[in-house]
């Protein structure tokens, strides 16, 4: 059997659906295939939340690409009917000053972006949880908030097949096949041939070993996180209520509550180098629980003494330099690849995907891909 359409994108995420759904609106026939379901749950773009932070310290880059994301996620909330993304603001605790926190500060205010810097007290009147002792003063953009991953990509699912994309779950790609002219066909693990004119692989933390031939510069690493359920006064921790939260310094962000009345917290500090392991997606170490509990004690004492609680895996598909890529496969006239974002990609979906079409169709993205180029590495080698 050959399935044959103008592009066969590889993997339902938030980067190929977004892709897919670009595509689609420019009048290409498009094809998407996932391993398992689409929205993927297993996958990266599959947890509940993500942070929508405008953010990068001095890396003024991604936070005018943050900028360009926004209005697209907020388009996505009128035709989804619903919020996918929820701007309660984010509030990152500052440790010290001359920091990171300082250097986001000067450049929202730079590019015009709202934002304050909260001292001890009017932090301690806002949310009067944190221990103010443990921090030099806070920096809150209300523009940035939590996104809805899993709602997000069903969301763009359907409306990718409202302009015609076809979605397809369960095909495992297995294998690529090549000829003179670039890539000829995906094989799925039922022997089935897909075949288009253009290919685009955005399988996340799978692109490696897909892309195997490719030698691209991609670890995956495993990244621990907590659901935890307050004891007590949890109305305050409602989205309306508190924000996002991130100590830079310490490496952890969290969340609000939001399913069942959990509350989310993880460590965005680079994990162990590992190999995706479905067993272990509803785990957390003990290590990583004293961890949560330490952070906590420090910084929101009421939360320390948590008693429910549920561990998640999360896999980060990393690049050397944490920039991303998204560029023609080397040596293929008709193959493409959106990868290795490194943990923070989610929230740049849409104008990702709107530029992997451009890209694809052979129009000017409408943002700079020279710092997403495969040729980067080659260079610094």
């Amino acid at each position: 059997m050959i399935a044959k359409n103008s592009v066969l994108v590889v993997g339902g995420g938030i980067m190929g659906l977004s892709s897919a759904y670009a595509l689609a609106q420019k009048g290409l026939g498009v094809t998407l295939i996932d391993q398992f379901d689409v929205p993927n749950s297993r996958g990266a773009s599959g947890d509940q939340l993500r942070v929508f932070c405008l953010t990068y310290g001095k890396d003024a880059f991604y936070t005018e690409l943050a900028i360009r994301a926004l209005p697209l996620w907020l388009d996505l909330n009128k035709q989804a009917e619903f919020n996918v993304l929820e701007q309660n603001g984010v509030l990152e605790l500052a440790t010290k000053t001359g920091g990171y926190e300082d250097h986001s500060f000067d450049t929202l205010k730079d590019m015009k972006i709202p934002v304050l810097k909260l001292d001890k007290k009017e932090i301690g009147r806002r949310y009067p949880m944190i221990n103010t002792r443990a921090i030099r003063y806070g920096l809150f953009h209300k523009d940035g908030g939590m996104i809805w991953a899993q709602r997000a990509c069903s969301a763009i699912s359907t409306l990718a097949q409202r302009k015609g994309a076809k979605i397809r779950s369960h095909v495992k790609a297995v294998s690529i096949l090549r000829d003179k002219n670039g890539i000829c066909g995906v094989k799925d693990a039922a022997g089935i041939l897909w075949q288009a004119e253009t290919y685009l692989f955005a399988a996340g933390f799978w692109t490696p070993e897909l892309l195997k031939s490719f030698k691209l510069p991609i670890k995956i690493t495993r990244q621990e996180q907590l659901y935890l359920r307050p004891l007590s006064n949890r109305g305050r921790y409602r989205p309306e209520h508190f924000p996002v939260f991130m100590v830079s310094s310490g490496g952890f962000y969290g969340f609000p509550l939001h399913i069942h009345g959990f509350l989310k917290m993880a460590d965005h500090t680079k994990g162990p180098i590992a190999k995706f392991d479905i067993d272990t997606l509803r785990e957390s170490s003990p290590a990583f629980e004293r961890k949560c509990r330490t952070f906590l004690k420090k910084f929101i004492p009421e939360l320390t003494n948590f008693t429910e609680m549920e561990g998640h895996i999360c896999y980060y598909d990393n690049t050397p330099d944490d920039d991303f890529i998204v560029d023609r496969l080397p040596g293929m006239s008709n193959a493409y690849v959106a990868a290795g974002f490194s943990g923070h990609g989610f929230k740049f979906g849409p104008v990702i995907g709107a530029a992997a079409a451009d890209l694809i169709v052979g129009a000017v993205p409408k943002i700079n891909l020279h710092r997403f180029r495969l040729s980067r590495f080659s260079r610094k080698g």
